[in-house]
């Protein structure tokens, strides 16, 4: 995977990047950390995003969940801990936004797990899609390695959709984040975040229509975002995709299930 770093030592700065892993950039800065400690977390980081991508893009022949999905319904399946993991979180989201977050398009139901973590799908039309919450697992577990390192200050930006920031900016005393208008470029919200992640998802005028309301097929195509910061970047990750298709009803009940999360709607 091609990675591009540096490091200022007057500063005690790390900038590294990745122009292109699971779909979009994925950049770090690091503040206040040893060149060696910066360095050998960004790689862990690295190495997580690559083989989260090679486990879980379903465009990708090779990954796990493309095999999974290429079987067309299977039988006590033995997979992966880690997907296992995965999906027992999808599972518990799924439940907690009223069906709204479902990697299955509905058809939750026809997926179920053995007490042993076996894998069983009932339906041959289930296909398995994990693009609603891959960002938000990768930053969860980026989040645990840089505070494990010892890091103070980070800030990490994922496709620009998915942010995580630890303590401050080094001028500053939380990190600054603009919100765009993705159809005249205009600022519509400026967020300043510190020991929380911010997740936004919604419609631009390039990219409509991805997200499809599990219970009726109908994708969203209005011109709307969602952008959510919590505690945890895995609640608002979901958080921000199940709610770009709740109703106001929804909306209310998913957000007291989620107390520590704040969320703006923006109708474009």
């Amino acid at each position: 995977m091609q990675t591009e770093t540096e490091y200022i030592r007057e500063q005690r700065l790390f900038h590294g990047m990745v122009p292109r892993v699971m779909g979009t950039k994925l950049e770090l800065m690091t503040v206040g950390t040893e060149e060696d400690v910066a360095r050998n977390t960004w790689n862990e980081i690295c190495a997580d995003a690559e083989r989260l991508d090679s486990m879980l893009n379903r465009f990708s022949p090779e990954s796990e969940i493309s095999k999974i999905n290429a079987m067309h319904g299977c039988d006590r399946l033995k997979i992966s801990s880690e997907l296992l993991d995965i999906l027992r979180l999808s599972i518990d989201y799924w439940y907690r936004t009223e069906g709204l977050f479902d990697i299955t398009r509905g058809r939750m139901t026809e997926l179920s797990l053995t007490d042993e973590g076996l894998l069983t799908i009932s339906s041959p039309e289930l296909t398995l899609d994990f693009g609603g919450i891959a960002k938000g697992y990768l930053q969860a577990r980026t989040e645990a390695k840089l505070r494990r390192s010892g890091a103070e200050c980070a800030f990490v930006d994922f496709g620009n959709s998915a942010i995580l920031a630890i303590g401050h900016h080094p001028f500053g005393d939380s990190w600054r984040v603009s919100l765009p208008n993705p159809y005249n470029g205009a600022i519509l919200d400026e967020f300043q975040i510190r020991d929380r992640a911010l997740s936004t998802s919604g419609n631009t005028p390039g990219y409509t229509g991805h997200i499809v309301h599990p219970l009726t097929g109908k994708a969203n195509v209005e011109r709307k975002i969602v952008s959510v910061t919590d505690r945890s970047a895995l609640d608002a990750e979901v958080l921000s995709t199940a709610l770009m298709i709740a109703d106001e009803g929804q909306r209310l009940r998913i957000g007291r299930s989620f107390p520590a999360a704040q969320i703006k709607t923006y109708h474009l």
